[in-house]
Parts: C-alpha cells; structure tokens; sequence
C-alpha cells in the first residue's frame, strides 16, 4: 500500500534518489507517494524521512501536474 511522504521530507527525497526533471516545482508544492518493502514503513509515532526501503514512488508537482515515476533499481542505489 502506497503512503505520501510529509512535505518537510520533500527536498531531501529529491536530493537522496537524485530525482530530475522537477526543477522548476518547489520541493512544498510537490506529492511524493512511496511504495515500502513489505514490513519496513515507518511507525505512526515516528519522525519522518526522505529515505527508506521503497519498491517505488511517483513524485508529483501540484502546481503545474509534472511526474516522475522511480523505480526499485533507482531507489535501492
């Protein structure tokens, strides 16, 4: 089951997986959506963070519907 990242985590996602192509999108006015391993989400009481054990993600800007899709060989580098 996919969860969305918090935005406060946003900028560090794009910097950690290297994410292209959204340049122009400002890391608040982005959606991250993430797929973890099974078993690996995080805790509900736990802090968030950019980095994880993810299958895959799609990183959405809000503000002008760009896309990025990532996939297992790209987040596991």
């Amino acid at each position: 089951m996919a969860r969305i990242l918090p935005s406060s985590v946003n900028a560090d996602f794009l910097k950690a997986y290297g994410v292209e192509g959204m340049d122009n999108c400002a890391p608040e006015t982005l959606t991250i959506k993430v797929w973890d391993r099974y078993g690996t989400a995080p805790k509900d009481n736990a802090d968030a963070k950019a980095e994880g054990e993810y299958v895959a993600a799609v990183v959405i800007c809000d503000g002008c519907e760009k896309s990025v899709e990532l996939h297992r060989e790209r987040l596991s580098a």
